[in-house]
């Protein structure tokens, strides 16, 4: 965790670590500089890259720095460049960092040594997508959608990292406009919408829009889903739960005009969970899986279910915040199975395509439906 707030845009050059086995935390060394609304993004070598954020004197910070494995900070002071708030930035799978936005032209990141930054294609839109949402919705595939406050748009746009000259190209726009909403990646690849608001302004409720929607990346195509009842527009959140149903909360601070502090969260069951009758879904289960995996090792997967699976797929664990979540990350795994009910599976080839770290493991059926995940550490 880096960063924080001393006081109005002014930012902490604080550094804590989280230890998950002992549920406590360890203050770290100190960044060079203060950060406020910053990206953490994690490297294939399993450094971490810091990019943006405010400084103790609330000026734009234009140094990244990466954590190192032994502990130290370092500088990529010929990498400097000011950019916007909590940027939407990706491993590719060549091994750089894509800065997808919110702003109009991309870049590519180098963050070895003391860094360097190159030139990449720009968006469609000839706007700041402020407080829109993007995903990685498959290897080297971004979606960006919505954004911008005076007023929200629908649009969306995509772009293929694999392709040896990537291009940002539209796609369909969401049914409704938004910003301050968030998009997650389901365990069967498709990518929810949540929340948000419709109306112009930074943070105006009037336009709340109630209704998430849901993307088919193999039609590009939206559909609305069952409305919540409660507005999450500024500082909501939503993160993908183990069981495949999604942990949707807060908003606020400062609320909406007419509106108070949301500090309650809803739990969102996509359709995958239920029969067509509204029954509750038969899913597969997963009754063995290895706790550690590494980069293109064959590993078995335990489970009854295996001659009706269909896919077998990882999502990166979510570390969310401001309509983008800076961890999530979907993975589509080979698999094979056998006569005797076997299931055997291959991980990530290395780590430019999935990052060490914890990963949620789910088999999906015939029928669409998703088991409950196992966590497995790939490094």
């Amino acid at each position: 965790m880096t960063g924080g707030n001393i006081s109005g845009d002014h930012g902490l050059p604080n550094a804590n670590l989280f230890d998950y086995k002992t549920s406590t935390w360890t203050q770290g060394p100190q960044m060079s500089h203060g950060r406020w609304y910053p990206t953490n993004t994690a490297l294939p070598n399993g450094e971490m890259l810091v990019t943006s954020g405010e400084d103790e004197n609330g000026l734009p910070n234009p140094i990244p720095e990466v954590w190192q494995l032994d502990g130290t900070w370092r500088e990529l002071t010929t990498a400097n460049k000011s950019m916007g708030y909590y940027p939407w930035m990706f491993v590719a799978p060549d091994g750089r960092v894509f800065y997808a936005g919110w702003e109009v032209g991309s870049l590519w990141l180098d963050p070895s040594g003391t860094g360097a930054w190159t030139d990449g294609p720009s968006h469609l839109a000839t706007f700041s997508r402020i407080y829109g949402t993007a995903v990685m919705y498959d290897i080297g595939k971004i979606l960006v959608a919505g954004g911008v406050d005076n007023p929200p748009v629908d649009s969306t746009e995509v772009i293929d990292l694999n392709s040896p000259k990537p291009r940002w190209r539209s796609s369909n726009p969401m049914l409704h406009a938004r910003h301050h909403a968030v998009a997650t990646s389901l365990p069967d690849g498709t990518v929810l919408v949540t929340g948000g608001s419709s109306s112009a302004g930074v943070n105006d409720a009037t336009g709340a829009v109630l209704a998430p929607e849901l993307w088919d990346p193999g039609t590009e195509v939206w559909k609305e889903l069952a409305p919540t009842t409660v507005k999450r527009l500024y500082h909501s959140t939503a993160v993908l739960m183990t069981d495949g149903r999604v942990f949707v909360a807060g908003g606020g601070q400062p609320a909406a005009e007419g509106e108070t502090d949301n500090f309650n969260a809803q739990i969102f069951s996509p359709p995958y969970l239920f029969k067509i009758d509204g029954s509750p879904a038969d899913r597969p289960q997963i009754t063995d899986a290895p706790a550690e995996l590494a980069y293109g090792a064959q590993f078995s997967v335990g489970t009854p279910d295996a001659a009706t699976v269909t896919q077998v797929n990882l999502v990166k664990l979510g570390s969310m915040t401001h309509a983008f979540n800076q961890s999530q990350q979907f993975i589509k795994l080979s698999f094979s199975t056998g006569p005797d009910g076997s299931l055997t599976a291959t991980g990530p080839q290395n780590a430019n395509i999935a990052p060490p770290g914890h990963y949620m493991l789910f088999l999906i059926d015939s029928n669409g439906a998703p088991s409950v995940a196992r966590i497995m550490h790939i490094r």
